[in-house]
């Protein structure tokens, strides 16, 4: 993997970007945009497996998924791996970072990526732009996403995990405007597995049983929900 990352300031600027309307700088005049440009950077094109930063690198930005995906990583004292999220574009990571000055994860490209730095000294300009509102969206959408994911892993059932986490998945890519019922799913199915708490049998198990029963459609890196109600109805399913 690839320890490193490549920033720069944006030179197209955010009116440009194709996805200005799912960060802060959607609520933006074109005045604001070129300002919020100088404030921003862009990781050069990131492959799978690049890293955004490690645990423990000096916490001096937040960043905005530009394209591709990213799953965050956390290790326990005795070594243990955890999926903790994946993040879409438009969504936030790194916040954890000005608790002690430091990441707390690991964020690393599952797919061909680039993320936005929002420089922590740069935020009060930022937020004097106009941006704060949006950026305190971004915040919010992250919390609730991680709340929801909480409830979701309290189901002890685990086909209710994986139609929960799925389902969430469809709210998500609804809101940044893309088709909910077909799924960009680049991360493996261990990765996937380790994320819900399963075993890598236990998902690949559902996922086939789903797709004979006609609920969803998968090829590598997608997933296609044909039985949304289905779907639904798993999700909720919590054990007796």
């Amino acid at each position: 993997m690839n320890t490193g990352r490549r920033i720069s300031r944006i030179h197209e600027g955010c009116a440009l970007c194709p996805t200005r309307q799912l960060c802060a700088a959607r609520d933006l005049n074109e005045a604001a945009l070129t300002e919020l440009g100088q404030c921003i950077s862009v990781t050069q094109p990131m492959n799978k497996g690049d890293f955004l930063y490690r645990t423990g690198d000096p916490a001096q930005a937040w960043f905005v998924v530009r394209s591709g995906v990213f799953k965050t990583v956390t290790v326990t004292p005795d070594g243990e791996e955890y999926v903790t999220g994946f993040y879409y574009p438009g969504e936030i990571l790194g916040l954890d970072g000005p608790a002690d000055g430091a990441h707390g994860s690991t964020a690393v490209a599952i797919a061909s990526s680039t993320a936005c730095a929002l420089s922590l000294m740069d935020l009060p300009e930022i937020w004097s732009l106009g941006a704060g509102n949006s950026l305190l969206r971004l915040i919010a959408e992250q919390q609730r996403n991680e709340a929801l994911l909480r409830i979701n892993l309290s189901q002890s059932r685990a086909d209710a995990r994986i139609a929960g986490f799925l389902k969430l998945l469809m709210d998500r890519t609804g809101r940044l405007g893309f088709d909910p019922k077909t799924l960009p799913m680049p991360m493996s199915r261990t990765d996937l597995a380790n994320h819900l708490g399963l075993t890598l049998e236990c998902v690949s198990r559902v996922l086939s049983k789903w797709r004979r029963a006609g609920v969803i459609d998968t090829d590598r890196t997608t997933v296609r929900i044909l039985e949304p109600a289905a779907l639904a109805t798993a999700a909720y399913h919590l054990a007796a």
